[in-house]
């Protein structure tokens, strides 16, 4: 997953040609800037016209090429819809697309027209398109108050503010009635129909009004800020009214140039709504992250203290809320109140909220359903009658031992007691409460048998029996409401607080996304399928549960959408709605690393649920990005590494071959020289034939360790006899061994299937690395022997030994030791590298001790060798080439 990333580099640009009403001239001004960039040499094409009968029209698009529609069918009607994948297809410079605010017919990709420009724009294509003032969201209101009608199509403000460039197509509003009296707009019939409606003079000077003030807020936002940001916040709640004050914290937003937040607490009494209720709270969140609110969600029974500390946490300056039409019936304060108590730093609105009142009797009508509802749960009615019962039995044996009638009512209000707090909801335990009242009056109270119960010594104990009942169950109802409230949002947060501990345990993206599909499928308790990005391509799926219903062509097809676009598409969404999975793109900030599939069916993830994925996601997100930063810093190091290799090189180089090659040319100026003695020729011949070889052995280093690093070398693997191979290394050692007795102890059985060429190399820089470093005639011993399915080999001398602060780098390439034996200072520091990489190559592991006095190297190789495949796996090597180790020794 380590090419992830976006699918296109240029983003298109969009221009919105503004109206505040029909017939203004929008689309007429879009085909001209579209001939216009025509005539310039732009690539131009009308994607989709709506040409509204209007022939002046028709014959202004003449002479602009056309991308073909689909055709839909709906209900026995061709509907003509943009055909997003030719215009794509078709790759031109401009699209012109008219109607942005369309609703697409059933069968669309998308639901709404702006999501297939904003398809358009990520391929990297110009649109130009139009637009009326009253399709704009936050708008909504205001528009329906002015013209009594509600819009139905509207577009989020952002598709709005977000554009590149918006021309306000403007026009008188008695020249616009003059052209709709003359048929220039729409027919004759809906003429008059519309001048009646919606084309009154007094509405569209209001809707000009503000087509202009909304282009001057725009340009407001994209000046240069100089001033610090309000920041707006709105609450989220299911209220039907809720929208509307969603609407106007976002114009306020936009009027002040705020950051925009939309707060959801979460309570007890909230916490398991009715699907109704659920859906409208989903519908609001939407709502307000269309209009460009940020959503965030808390936690709390007191709801003006959570808002309070989120607004002293993210430095809110403005709280929206609408005035409800009822005052609290706990006490004269009202929300307003507390709010300002538990935010005083912030300024609070209040919108006049007129469907208060009608969403208040929508909630009662709620909560009634609700109540018949619950009145069907057999199992808490049976525990009351049980409760009931038991205290019915206790007073009549009470009766029977000779209680008082006082003691009697003492077990009936124990009775009702226990009754509410085992009650599910008040209603049970009033009902409770009035049963204990009714069978002790009738029963136990005197007269006997008789309902007159409520004479003045019982009428107020009667009383308080029934408010502490209530009171009571009303108290045990929420305790254990909130516990479970309580128990709900501990276990998410273990879940997100254990998800983000074992991804941070996983170093593999393979892992992760494995690991975080199985988790939100045991979750969810629903199938899950991941596809992880594989330049721009769905890679293999990885699931959780019976994937079966997720891996069909067209379900693959809506996760491909979802990789290319980075946008959720499928189920419960606008935007191929008809899938039965709904696809998230798995991403950190704008780095895509693969597609998520959820089998939602016809359900919707509820608030909690989508709370809880989204977490997990973006957990999952940066623990991948994490492991890409990882290995680019990897990547940096082993660069920065490899330069560091080549400096080190080019130093030794330049400084440890001048030596010998100085040596060389000197001998050979002087055995051109006339009158030298054999004697002082043949010195002379030696000294150049013994530097020759000594460049001969680095090259070959250099070249050895080059290939056997990049897993460039094929081990030609025999049985090698060590003993022979450690004697042909002496040979190659030179005039050294003269002055360094070597010992070779090496058993006779002490064979393996290895390279022989590099175990004589292997031989040959060891040994020679303890001649370079030692002084004369230190002894140098190489020994041998099996030791299971191991051959052991160890080369050790008497010298000075290696000083501690190089043994770290002995391995490394360019590392030398400090001493201050002459040879030593000719060595390149390659011997021991080759050593070291020679028996990785082997399988083997090489390792360094003190011989007290001097320095002992042994080495561990297999006898019996693996093959190729398996030690470069092990290694972590690409494939061998077919090459040997080196041309010899």
């Amino acid at each position: 997953m380590s090419d992830a990333g976006n699918t296109c580099n240029k983003r298109g640009r969009l221009k919105i040609f503004f109206g505040y009403a029909a017939g203004t001239g929008k689309t007429w001004a879009m085909l001209e800037a579209g001939k216009t960039a025509r005539e310039k040499g732009a690539d131009v094409v009308i994607g989709y016209l709506e040409p509204h009968d209007r022939p002046d029209t028709s014959r202004k698009a003449e002479g602009l090429e056309t991308v073909p529609c689909r055709v839909l069918d709906h209900k026995g009607l061709k509907l003509r819809e943009m055909d997003t994948d030719a215009v794509i297809a078709r790759a031109p410079q401009i699209a012109l697309v008219d109607e942005l605010a369309h609703t697409n017919a059933a069968g669309s990709r998308h639901r709404k027209r702006y999501r297939d420009i904003q398809e358009l724009l990520v391929h990297g294509i110009d649109v130009y398109t139009t637009l009326n003032v009253q399709h704009l969201e936050s708008l909504q209101d205001q528009v329906a108050a002015i013209t009594g009608i509600l819009v139905r199509e509207r577009i989020p403000d952002d598709v709005f503010d977000l554009a590149d460039q918006i021309e306000l197509v403007d026009i008188e509003a008695p020249e616009l009635l003059d052209r709709l009296r003359e048929g220039k707009i729409y027919h004759a019939d809906q003429a008059r129909l519309a001048a009646q409606n919606f084309f009154t003079e007094d509405n569209l000077v209001a809707l000009r009004e503000i087509a202009m003030r909304r282009c001057a807020d725009r340009l407001n936002r994209i000046a240069p800020e100089t001033w610090a940001r309000d920041h707006v916040l709105v609450c989220l709640s299911a209220s039907p009214s809720n929208a509307r004050i969603i609407r106007s914290a976002a114009r306020m937003a936009r009027a002040f140039d705020a950051r925009f937040s939309a707060l959801y607490i979460q309570t007890a009494d909230n916490r398991d709504l009715e699907a109704a209720d659920e859906a409208r709270l989903q519908e609001n969140m939407r709502l307000a992250n269309r209009l460009g609110a940020q959503i965030e969600s808390a936690s709390g029974e007191d709801i003006a203290g959570q808002i309070g500390i989120f607004a002293r946490q993210t430095h809110v300056t403005k709280i929206v809320i609408g005035r409800r039409g009822r005052k609290s019936v706990f006490g004269p304060v009202s929300f307003a109140q507390k709010l300002a108590e538990a935010a005083p730093d912030s300024e609070i609105f209040i919108i006049p909220d007129p469907e208060a009142d009608t969403a208040a009797g929508t909630g009662t009508r709620n909560q009634n359903r609700g109540l018949k509802r619950r009145a069907t749960d057999m199992s808490g009615l049976g525990l009351q009658l049980l409760v009931v019962a038991a205290t019915f039995v206790l007073a009549w044996a009470g009766e029977r031992l000779g209680f008082s009638q006082a003691n009697l009512l003492a077990v009936f209000i124990f009775g009702s007691l226990a009754g509410a707090l085992y009650a599910r909801h008040i209603w049970q335990s009033v009902l409770s409460c009035a049963a204990c009242v009714i069978l002790f009056g009738y029963r136990f109270a005197h007269p006997v048998m008789s309902v007159v119960l409520f004479d003045k010594g019982c009428l107020m104990a009667f009383a308080a029996m029934l408010v502490i009942s209530v009171v009571v169950s009303r108290l045990a109802i929420r305790l254990r409401s909130q516990a479970s409230a309580s128990a709900q949002a501990a276990a998410q947060n273990a879940l997100l607080y254990e998800a983000g501990q074992s991804l941070q345990s996983l170093e593999q993206d393979a892992d992760i996304a494995a690991y975080i599909t199985k988790e939100i499928s045991r979750y969810l308790d629903r199938p899950v399928v991941f596809y992880p990005n594989r330049s721009g391509s769905l890679g293999k799926p990885l699931y959780a549960g019976d994937p079966a219903g997720l891996l069909a062509a067209r379900e693959q097809a809506v996760a491909l959408w979802t990789l290319k676009n980075n946008r959720r598409a499928g189920a419960s969404t606008d935007t191929l709605q008809g899938a039965r999975g709904l696809y998230l793109a798995l991403r950190h900030r704008q780095h895509i690393f693969g597609v998520l599939g959820i089998d939602l069916g016809r359900d919707r993830l509820s608030t909690a649920e989508n709370v809880v994925v989204l977490s997990l996601l973006g957990q999952a997100g940066l623990a991948l990005e994490n492991n890409e930063n990882a290995r680019l810093r990897e990547q940096e190091a082993l660069k920065a590494q490899q330069q560091g290799m080549k400096t080190s090189l080019l130093r030794s180089i330049s400084h440890d071959l001048r030596t010998p090659l100085t040596t060389i040319g000197a001998s050979a100026d002087l055995l051109t020289h006339p009158g030298l003695r054999e004697d002082q020729q043949r010195s002379l011949a030696a000294s150049i034939r013994q530097e020759s070889l000594w460049l001969r052995a680095t090259v070959e280093n250099l070249l050895s360790l080059t290939r056997l690093d990049e897993g460039a070398v094929h081990l030609n693997r025999q049985e090698v006899e060590l003993e022979e191979a450690a004697v042909q290394a002496l040979q190659h050692t030179g005039t050294r061994q003269t002055d360094h007795p070597v010992t070779i102890d090496i058993a006779p059985d002490c064979s393996a299937f290895l390279d022989g060429r590099l175990m004589v190399q292997l031989f040959v820089n060891l040994i020679g690395n303890a001649m370079a470093h030692t002084p004369a005639q230190t002894a140098i011993m190489v020994s041998g022997r099996k030791q299971g399915d191991k051959v052991v080999l160890e080369v050790a001398d008497d010298g000075p030994g290696i000083p501690k602060e190089v043994r770290e780098h002995l391995f490394e390439p360019f590392c030398r030791k400090s001493t201050t034996i002459a040879d030593s200072c000719r060595s390149m520091g390659l011997g021991l590298s080759l050593v070291h990489s020679i028996v990785e190559a082997h399988g083997g592991s090489i390792s360094y001790r003190d011989n007290a006095p001097g320095a002992c190297f042994c080495i561990k190789l297999p006898c019996t060798g693996e093959t190729d495949e398996a030690i470069d796996t092990k290694c972590g090597r690409r494939p061998a080439d077919d090459q040997s180790a080196a041309d010899g020794v």
